[in-house]
């Protein structure tokens, strides 16, 4: 599975942009575009999960003078602006799901494409979504048990 860059080096990469100029919001923006691209390529064609990255990022870096140490992960700020930015996005430009997995509710969807398709592990998983370890764990095995029971029902 993929490791997210390290939450203290974001973290570090915050309050030097925070308090920093021009140089340093450049270094946050290099930080968090990958996990953007990343997370946009799901769904979206390439082009536009480009332009949906950099729209990210620019949002990130342009909310981080006003961000508080109390407003919670940055790499959840990354991935929930990325997810409502391709919610946006027109369907001209979307690739889609399978079928099954955009049947799933949203909770167990994300859960899903977080895990199998972006390739985090179930820690950093949990830190993007804003869930417990075991709730990640959760909901995986009952995202797995569904599409399996899909399968085989239609294998029937």
């Amino acid at each position: 599975m993929t490791k997210l860059q390290r939450p203290d080096a974001l973290d570090g990469l915050e309050v030097a942009a925070r308090h920093g100029g021009a140089a340093s919001k450049a270094r946050l923006y290099c930080a968090v575009r990958p996990l953007a691209v990343r997370r946009a390529r799901v769904e979206l064609e390439p082009h536009a999960a480009e332009l949906v990255a950099d729209a990210v990022c620019r949002s990130v870096v342009n909310s981080v003078p006003g961000r508080a140490a109390s407003d919670g992960s940055l790499v959840r700020l990354v991935y929930s602006t990325t997810r409502r930015l391709i919610d946006r996005t027109d369907s001209k430009s979307r690739i889609g799901l399978p079928a099954d997995i955009e049947a799933l509710p949203e909770r167990l969807r994300e859960v899903l494409i977080m895990r199998l398709i972006v390739g985090l592990d179930v820690d950093d998983t949990a830190v993007v979504l804003g869930r417990t370890h075991a709730q990640v764990l959760v909901e995986q095995h009952r995202a797995l048990a569904t599409l399996s029971a899909v399968a085989a029902a239609a294998a029937s």
